[in-house]
């Protein structure tokens, strides 16, 4: 049996003085399936009623609080997890969302949203397909 080895800590207190960070952030995923049909698109195919499993990234940026954390990822999900429940296994047109629901406009709505809600909003990356997103920042 090999001995405990006490590691000391890596960073001096001078390192941990938050005018040496540059950016501190937090990220959560969310994920809902969800239907749509464009109402003009560029392919016959996205005009025929379709469906996707969304995969929405939000981040969060800003100052440690004195608990340390930019924001807890409890009060993160209870910000963002309204708006992907009233996504998740619906059907969105043109006339039922009041635009064209493509990825793009999705993703700028839903950070509008969550911008209302909170200021530390920094980006959010909306996964239409495995390999396809759209990305928004502040």
């Amino acid at each position: 049996m090999s001995p405990i080895v006490k590691i000391p800590f890596l960073i001096s207190q001078k390192e941990e003085d938050t005018s040496m960070t540059k950016q501190i952030s937090v990220t959560k995923i969310f994920k809902f399936e969800m239907a749509h049909q464009l109402g003009s698109c560029y392919s016959s195919e996205c005009l025929q009623i379709h469906g996707h499993s969304y995969k929405l990234e939000v981040t969060f940026a800003g100052p440690l609080n004195k608990d340390g954390m930019v924001m807890d990822f409890k009060e993160l999900k209870e910000i963002v997890q309204p708006i992907v429940d009233r996504l998740d296994h619906s059907f969105l047109t043109t006339e039922n969302y009041g635009c064209n629901p493509t990825a793009e406009n999705m993703a700028k709505k839903i950070f509008g949203e969550i911008r209302e809600k909170s200021p530390l909003i920094l980006c959010i990356r909306l996964y239409e397909t495995d390999t396809c997103f759209v990305d928004v920042h502040y």
